[in-house]
This record gives structure tokens, C-alpha cells and sequence, in this order.
């Protein structure tokens, strides 16, 4: 075991004399075909140094536990220290002189991942070639581990996270890459047939303009006012609303501002609010709004320096309706949401974003799209090691009995 520990250090040691005399690892270098290359020289590397481990007492140390033990024990503390750490967005500088907040590329941790590779590359050999069905959940367990370290970590260079801008005028083919900026075009083209926001109920809270915030200062009161608000007391005013208008526009007159329905592009959300003090002493009726791109925001005074306000509606859900035209001739229709992606021709598109200044009235939907050919082999690994504790489960009750 002191062994393990020693050459776990030492590959520590050597990964940051690394990281200190040359660059961090660029794992887009691996793109393809390099990656593949990589995979093929590690399979025959692992054979070669399997029918060699009789010759050389250091390629027998590999496949015992003295070995593995360390190595995952090192590797999981530097992975703890990624969990606990900040970690810089893909193509980021690290945000500390060592180098911790870009762990992926930190010479260390690669090192020690290479070196856990490495042991169950042997490990799995050695349980293959003398098969014992005892032992065929932890071969099972080993495989799938051994395939989802090879194809996440030598993949991640193929994987391709693009953004799209989309409107209602005309098909948009050109995408910018999340990581470097830079346009390119596809081979498919995508029109926004309709985007749509579903919101959260509008929200009274009580602004005080001497102190500059909402009342009181660190937790601000709310009213919701959805279909069952019957009244409430915000900071020490009764509040009733009269009418709520989903979408209107104001209306001037010769005295005041009304407000009537008026669904058209920069509507805005309309309440007919009265405000009185428990005593009757005063009380105070007016129409607040949040606003949009079109109109103000309207608010109501209730004394000379405080006033109840509408926040902005939270939107519950966006969904962009799409028609989505590949080079083959494909023509399909979709309707993508967070969380919902729609996937074609090898692409995942997911709902990103929309221009958020004109909210529900946005134009334009920016959409993600993700293409990462070598997940399935990383899901495939993982269900390899679903189901190797699950037969190790099975096993372990059998021994117990």
C-alpha cells in the first residue's frame, strides 16, 4: 500500500511540475480522428502490458488492490476539491495561479485519472482472461467504469455546443460556438413559427423611495395575486383588488389614466388596487402596472414617500414552436422548452434564452443546440455499472446467507 501512495504522489507531483512549466491539457486537441487513435493505441498498450505483467513485478502491481486503493483515494479527494471549488467555464483561464478552478485540465487530476485508467484497463483484462461468474458483477462494474472514463473524457472533444438566434422573418442556418464565438453554418435551417411565455401570477410589494428598497429591507412582503386572493395586508395597508387585466393598454383622459384590454405586442398586466389603513383613517385607489418595453411601469402612492408596486411577472415557461429544414430534405415541427430539447439528425436542441427587454412579446428565441457522438457509449458504461451493483446486491445477500 505504501507503494500505491508512493506513485499516486509522485504522478501529483509530476502534474504540477507540469503545470507550471507548460500548459494546461487542451482537451480539443483530441478531436477527431485523434481521439480514436488515442482509444486504439490505449487497447493495445493495456494487451501488451497484460501479457507482460509475468516479466515485470511493476505491470503485476497494477492490477492489485495495493494499487487501486491509493489511486481512487487520491482521485476522489481531487475530485471532492473540484465539487468544493468554483469551477471556470470550458476554454476559461483557471481563476487562481494553481489552477484548481479548472480541474479538468489540472495536470494532477488528469494524471491520477490516466493512472485509475490504467489499473482497470488491467484489472478488467485479468478478470476477463481467468472468468469466474462469482466475479461477474465486479467485472461488469469495472468494464462500464473503465468505458464511461474512456469515451467521456476522449469524446468531450467532439462535443459541439452551439447557440442559434431564431426570429419569425426568415430561416436561420448560422450558429456561434458557446466557447469560442466564432460563426459557422449548418446543414439544417430553423424558422420560429410562434414563442410563448406562460407567467406566475403578478406580485404587490411595498416600496420605500427615502430608503431606496422594498419594505421590510430583508425580506421583502409580497401579495400574489392569482385567482384566489380574496385580500391581503401588505405592511400594515389593507390591499383588495377590483380588476386585473391580463394584458391592456393605458387610456388617457382629460382627469386620469385607465386601463382596457388590448392584446397586441407590449401589453401590459393591469390592476385595479385599493390600499386602506385598518382604521379607515385614509385610503387610496389607483391602477399599478410592471410595465413592458412600450409602456412605463405605473405604481400607486399611498403617503408622500411610499408606494405599492407590481414586480415584473417571472415567466414559468417559454416555449419556442419551431420548423425545423435539414439539407435532406426533412421538414419537421417542434416545440422545444427548458429542460425539453428536440432532437434531429444526431442534435439535441434545448430552449436557451429570448430577448428578455421585450419578455412574452420577445421576437426572437435563442436556442442551444448540443451534438455529443460519443454519449451513448458513456450512457452505455454507466448502465454497465447499474447493473453490475445490482447483481452485486443479489450476490452479496447469497454470501450473507
Amino acid at each position: 500500500m505504501k507503494e500505491g501512495f508512493a506513485i499516486g504522489i509522485g504522478l501529483m507531483v509530476t502534474g504540477l511540475v507540469l503545470q507550471f512549466t507548460m500548459k494546461a491539457v487542451e482537451w480539443s486537441r483530441l478531436a477527431w480522428p485523434v481521439n480514436i487513435i488515442i482509444l486504439c493505441c490505449f487497447v493495445v498498450a493495456a494487451v501488451v502490458m497484460y501479457a507482460l505483467r509475468k516479466k515485470a513485478y511493476a505491470l503485476r502491481f497494477l492490477a492489485t488492490y495495493h494499487c487501486a486503493v491509493p489511486a481512487m483515494i487520491l482521485a476522489s479527494a481531487l475530485t471532492i476539491v473540484m465539487g468544493l471549488t468554483h469551477q471556470v467555464a470550458d476554454g476559461q483561464p483557471p481563476a487562481d495561479w494553481l489552477g484548481i478552478t479548472r480541474m479538468l485540465s489540472f495536470w494532477p487530476f488528469v494524471l491520477l485519472y490516466v493512472y485509475v485508467t490504467v489499473i482497470l484497463s488491467q484489472v478488467s483484462l485479468m478478470q476477463l482472461l481467468h472468468f469466474k461468474w462469482r466475479k461477474l458483477p465486479s467485472l461488469i462494474s469495472h468494464v462500464g467504469l473503465l468505458m464511461t472514463l474512456l469515451t467521456a473524457t476522449l469524446g468531450s472533444a467532439d462535443m459541439q455546443r452551439l447557440r442559434m438566434m431564431v426570429n419569425k422573418e426568415t430561416p436561420e442556418w448560422r450558429v456561434s460556438d458557446s466557447a469560442t464565438g466564432k460563426m459557422k453554418e449548418l446543414n439544417m435551417a430553423v424558422l420560429l413559427k410562434e414563442f410563448t411565455i406562460d407567467e406566475y401570477p403578478p406580485k404587490l410589494m411595498f416600496y420605500d423611495e427615502v430608503r431606496g428598497a422594498l419594505m421590510p429591507e430583508n425580506n421583502p412582503a409580497v401579495l400574489l395575486i392569482d385567482n384566489e386572493f380574496q385580500g391581503g395586508e401588505l405592511q400594515g395597508w389593507q390591499v383588495e383588488v377590483d380588476e386585473v387585466i391580463d394584458e391592456a393598454q393605458p387610456v388617457m383622459d382629460a382627469d386620469s389614466t385607465y386601463y382596457e384590454e388590448w392584446h397586441q405586442s407590449g401589453a401590459v398586466t393591469a390592476l385595479h388596487v385599493t390600499a386602506s389603513l385598518p382604521d379607515g383613517s385614509r385610503s387610496v385607489t389607483g391602477w399599478i402596472t410592471s410595465g413592458s418595453y412600450m409602456f412605463p411601469y405605473q405604481l400607486l402612492p399611498v403617503t408622500q414617500h411610499q408606494s405599492i408596486v407590481m414586480a415584473e411577472r417571472e415567466p414559468q415557461r417559454y416555449l419556442s414552436r419551431v420548423e425545423i429544414m435539414t439539407e435532406s430534405g426533412r421538414h419537421a415541427e417542434a416545440d422545444i422548452l427548458v429542460n425539453q430539447p428536440y432532437s434531429i439528425g444526431g442534435w439535441k436542441i434545448y430552449q436557451l434564452n429570448y430577448d428578455t427587454s421585450r419578455g412574452k412579446w420577445s421576437e426572437i428565441s435563442v436556442l442551444e443546440l448540443v451534438r455529443d457522438p460519443w454519449l451513448p457509449f458513456v450512457y452505455e458504461g454507466i448502465y454497465l455499472m447499474i447493473a453490475g451493483a445490482v447483481l452485486l446486491l443479489f450476490t452479496a445477500q447469497r454470501k450473507k446467507e
